[in-house]
This record gives C-alpha cells, sequence and structure tokens, in this order.
C-alpha cells in the first residue's frame, strides 16, 4: 500500500498535480494602527512633481486596513509577487471608498483619476510589444524611475464608465481598465470582490497572461486635482474552485 502511495504522489509530481501553497500577499491586518506599513509594501511615487496620496494603517470596521487620502496627488503601494495565475487565477479584496471624485472619466485622460484601484503587473516578452509602445515603458521610466511592466490589469471605481466595462488607458496601450464600480454607487460601504485574473486578462489584452510580478493599490486624485479617501482590507490569491 506504501509503495502504491508513493506511486501515486510521484505521478502526480511529474504531472504537476501536487498543491502548490497560494501566494502570499502582505496582509494589511497583520499591522498595527499607526504604526508603519508593513516591509513588503513599498510607497512608490509618480513623479517628483506631483504630491504623493497618504497611506496610513488604521482600524475599520474592526480591522486594520490601509486608508489612503490624497489632495491633487498621485503613489502607490506595491508588494513584489511572482507566482504563475494559472495556478492561482482567484484574486480576492475589499476597499471603501469614503469621499469619491465626480470629476472623474475614466475613459479621458484629462480626468482619469480614480479613488482605489488594484494593480496587478504581468512579465511577458517585451520584444513583442511595438515601437510606440516600447517608446512609452522607456518615457515612463525616465520619468518615475519605475520600468513599466510588460501588462497592467487594473480593477478599478470607475467614473463615466459602466461597470465591468474595459477601458484602454490613453497613457499605455498596455495598461487596461476593468471597472468592477463606478461613480457614487456604493460610497462609504464596504466592497469585497473575487476575479479569474487569467479570464480578466484574456478578455482585455486577448492572450494568456504571464506570472505576476507585483500587486499594486493606489488612489490618485492627479489629473483632476480633487480630495479623495479610501479604505483597503487584504488582498488573496488563490486557486480555482474545483
Amino acid at each position: 500500500m506504501r509503495l502504491f502511495a508513493c506511486a501515486l504522489c510521484c505521478a502526480a509530481f511529474a504531472a504537476g498535480t501536487l498543491a502548490q501553497p497560494a501566494p502570499d500577499i502582505p496582509r494589511f491586518s497583520a499591522g498595527k494602527a499607526g504604526a508603519a506599513l508593513p516591509t513588503e509594501w513599498k510607497h512608490v511615487p509618480l513623479a517628483s512633481f506631483k504630491n504623493n496620496t497618504d497611506y496610513t494603517l488604521v482600524v475599520d470596521d474592526g480591522a486594520v486596513v490601509v486608508r489612503a487620502t490624497a489632495h491633487n496627488a498621485a503613489s502607490f503601494l506595491a508588494a513584489r509577487a511572482d507566482f504563475d495565475p494559472h495556478q492561482f487565477p482567484m484574486l480576492s479584496w475589499r476597499w471603501k471608498v469614503a469621499q469619491g471624485i465626480p470629476a472623474a472619466n475614466t475613459a479621458e485622460q484629462s480626468k482619469e483619476d480614480a479613488p482605489v484601484r488594484l494593480m496587478v503587473a504581468f512579465a511577458g516578452e517585451m520584444s513583442k510589444l511595438s515601437f510606440k509602445e516600447r517608446a512609452a515603458a522607456t518615457a515612463a521610466q525616465s520619468i518615475s524611475g519605475q520600468a513599466l511592466p510588460y501588462a497592467t490589469l487594473m480593477y478599478v471605481w470607475g467614473g463615466k464608465v459602466a461597470i465591468d466595462s474595459i477601458t484602454t488607458s490613453s497613457r499605455s496601450s498596455r495598461i487596461r481598465m476593468l471597472a468592477v464600480a463606478a461613480d457614487d454607487q456604493g460610497i462609504g460601504r464596504w466592497h469585497s470582490y473575487t476575479r479569474n485574473l487569467v479570464e480578466d486578462f484574456k478578455r482585455a489584452f486577448g492572450e494568456e497572461p504571464g506570472k505576476v510580478t507585483s500587486i499594486e493599490v493606489m488612489t490618485d486624485t492627479d489629473n483632476t486635482g480633487a480630495d479623495a479617501q479610501a479604505y483597503y482590507g487584504d488582498i488573496t490569491v488563490g486557486p480555482a474552485k474545483p
């Protein structure tokens, strides 16, 4: 019986079916209100000439979460990741918008702000990109000091767009924004989401996704010059349900 079990185990390993531990996205709830953010989360300014969004650990709804406050500001928090979304496609999170951005318009460059964003960066073959796309990536790196990934899928609280719509960023065709909420519907309440990364990526970009390289959150008001406040809870990644 033991030999039979070992044989099954070896077969499963060879077939790649043994369960792998789910990627560990650093949890905000593991921190302490008023203390520094978990070290795995790095604050990343968008540009030296832009104001930074303030990200602070606070208690809300009985848990430690991140409060984001933006006054004509834009910067984000990023945590490194390294996993295959085909193995772990299910992305779950929750957020709450306390103060929205009435003037925001996801489809208009001059008003493209969002009170909350959850951004997922993917690796890929950069040589496949057009000259224009590679030039945009170079320009972004010269401004922010951060290299653009092959592709970024943003889950956003949209403005003036339909829920579940996908908008291509006017700044780069390699950034697609999927609106899971919009405008003033649901402001002031916590909302929980679970999305299939593979399905959403294929719908947005028309191809299979590469590895996930980072998870990011951002509250930004630099285009409208407005004020916004929002809260982010823990983010988790897991396998598809049988």
